[in-house]
């Protein structure tokens, strides 16, 4: 008898811990739509680091849920500066550089698609693995560079002609989304529905991230990985019943 009345109780104490955690829990079913901006930063390895330097980047974008699953659609700049004064390796019959880069910081852009998964959540702190392509743009001008001989018959480098130029570049990347929320709250028929309710929470998400990028016309190739990660504020507003 002594042993029924303990486990009724254990029952119900654990019975309104169950239904705040189920309730909790259906804050997180349904669909929803959200954004993101922030502030990060990346920097290149390998053969690609040995012609990129490491740069900030600004990054914002857009992402749906439904229930644990998240697709985001993320767009980021940045200016890295150029390690290789001659990228193409175009020389001259002397051996001379005949091309050199006239932007000192080329343009990046890069966008990205992914789809991931909140695989874990405990109070205000989930995290989502994400997985998908990117693909980043490189853009500057370079000078095409001729030798004439000045006044003392020294042959100096002249620039004879500016060209603008750039590359692309589609790569896999693998993030993980670390959603720290701030605040939550109930909003009515957010879309006009009488039987519906929005849930809507900011966050702090940090998103550490590796991605594959290759610059094919480089001499010689830079391939490698760009290793980073952004700082943003995240917005959320999920439709629940």
């Amino acid at each position: 008898m002594k042993r029924t009345i303990l486990i009724i109780l254990a029952i119900l104490t654990l019975i309104p811990a169950a239904l705040r955690a189920q309730g909790s829990e259906s804050l997180y079913n349904g669909w929803g739509l959200g954004f993101e901006v922030g502030l990060g930063g990346m920097a290149p390895t390998s053969s690609l680091g040995d012609n990129i330097k490491a740069c900030a980047l600004f990054t914002g974008g857009l992402n749906a849920e439904v229930n644990r699953f998240r697709f985001k659609a993320d767009v980021a700049y940045g200016q890295p500066s150029f390690k290789n004064k001659n990228p193409y390796a175009i020389i001259d019959d002397q051996g001379r550089d005949a091309q050199l880069n006239a932007t000192a910081n080329p343009t990046l852009v890069g966008l990205t698609f992914q789809l991931g998964y909140t695989a874990w959540r405990r109070g205000k702190v989930s995290v989502t693995p994400m997985l998908g392509l990117s693909w980043n743009h490189l853009s500057w001008e370079l000078n095409d560079i001729k030798y004439q001989k000045d006044d003392e018959g020294i042959e100096r480098p002249v620039i004879d002609n500016v060209t603008a130029t750039g590359k692309s570049s589609v790569g896999w990347m693998a993030s993980v989304d670390i959603d720290i929320r701030l605040h939550g709250k109930l909003v009515d028929s957010p879309l006009g529905g009488d039987d519906q309710q929005g849930h809507y929470t900011s966050s702090v998400r940090i998103s550490p991230f590796v991605t594959h990028a290759r610059c094919s016309g480089f001499i010689p190739e830079a391939r490698g990985v760009c290793i980073g990660a952004t700082v943003t504020y995240a917005g959320f507003l999920r439709l629940i019943k």
